[in-house]
């Protein structure tokens, strides 16, 4: 997740001579979307976490500052101030960011499952256990609606985001006929309404997912158009190395369709689009215990980093947001007892483990050279 960034000219120059001998003007290179990435470390050491941030704000003009971390339930209900851990996470953000960074805010009322209420948020650090108030409460009940929107509305007035969204790939989990999912429904209603009320200015949207465990893709088409009365963006979070329904084959993008997000974008074409979080493997990923066994290349990656570029611009994508950037070799293996999941998005770096830039940086590199129009 960080690298070392050699900013470089903003326009690129292709001259030509006219049947008269004249010169035409230089074409300008443009792109649609802001571009960015999060802060997620290397490793578990303060360095790290400050060298990535330091990289990752001067590798793009975007930054996804990714609030999955629980919530202060307590706290946001009860109007307390919030722990340590919570605060600095926000001051972070306040404080270190170039003056003309959008900041793309994502947080969400979800546990890390999708399926359920997020964990507790407090000074003992992120996923904590939910104390014992709110362990049997659904997204409908008045006081998870009053204390999400409450932590919402805190963190927006504080960190002062161009884009907010109140949930994160709420599509993962949840099936049309769920309980829980029409509990959501009831939540997002009264969430986004209230937020909108207030910040009328602010793009305010729940990021969805392009495929998973759970839905097929028609099934994930239909709940999120679902969700979309209660979102400004249709915001989507896209891993396509990993296919659900082959999780033993080669990421070779080739092997997928171009347009893999346009039946998503077209759910309601008078919503701005945007791909709130992607990455792709760049080596092997094998995880017996969950029968994956992909296999994936530099070449690949960078094949797939060029592919997307072309899609956002054909979608005019308002943002896109890359979650890796160096690989985070040095973090696992300085975890006890890393969880399989872990290893998921461990090569998605567009720097190695040990800080080397694959192929798809020199591609990010380019595009990021280009002038956002």
């Amino acid at each position: 997740m960080k690298r070392i960034i050699i900013l470089i000219g903003l326009f690129s120059l292709a001259s030509c001579s006219s049947d008269d001998g004249g010169v035409k003007e230089p074409t300008v290179q443009t792109r649609p979307f802001y571009m960015g990435f999060t802060a997620f470390p290397y490793d578990l050491t303060v360095d790290a976490s400050v060298e990535t941030y330091q990289n990752v704000i001067q590798a793009g003009d975007l930054f996804l500052n990714h609030f999955d971390h629980g919530v202060p339930w307590n706290e946001a209900l009860n109007d307390l101030p919030f722990p340590n851990e919570v605060q600095g996470a926000i001051d972070v953000t306040k404080n270190g960011l170039e003056p003309n960074t959008k900041i793309l805010l994502t947080a969400t009322p979800t546990n890390q499952l999708r399926d359920g209420l997020a964990a507790y948020w407090n000074d003992a650090g992120s996923h904590q256990p939910l104390p014992d108030y709110w362990k049997n409460k659904t997204f409908d009940d008045s006081d998870v609606i009053l204390a999400y929107t409450n932590y919402c509305k805190r963190i927006v007035d504080e960190i002062r985001p161009d884009y907010f969204a109140y949930g994160i790939e709420v599509t993962a989990a949840f099936r049309e006929d769920d309980a829980a999912f029409e509990q959501f429904l009831v939540l997002a209603d009264s969430v986004y309404s209230t937020l909108k009320s207030d910040y009328p200015n602010l793009p305010i949207f729940l990021t969805f997912q392009d495929r998973s465990f759970n839905n097929t893709k028609e099934e994930l088409l239909k709940i999120t158009e679902a969700l979309l009365p209660f979102s400004d963006y249709i915001a989507m979070s896209t891993y396509p190395f990993i296919d659900y329904e082959n999780l033993t084959r080669d990421a070779n993008p080739s092997l997928f369709e171009d347009n893999w997000l346009s039946q998503f974008r077209n759910l309601d074409t008078t919503k701005p689009f945007a791909i709130s979080e992607t990455g792709f493997c760049a080596d092997d990923l094998v995880i017996p215990n969950l029968g994956v066994d992909i296999k994936a290349t530099p070449e690949w990656q960078e094949a797939y980093l060029k592919k997307l570029f072309d899609h956002a611009t054909g979608l005019e994508a308002e943002f896109l947001a890359w979650f890796v950037y160096r690989d985070y070799d040095l973090l696992y293996d300085a975890t006890p007892n890393p969880p399989d999941i872990l290893k998921i998005w461990r090569d998605n770096g567009l720097l190695d483990g040990e800080g080397n830039p694959r192929l798809a940086h020199q591609v990010w590199l380019d595009w990021k050279a280009r002038t956002k129009n």
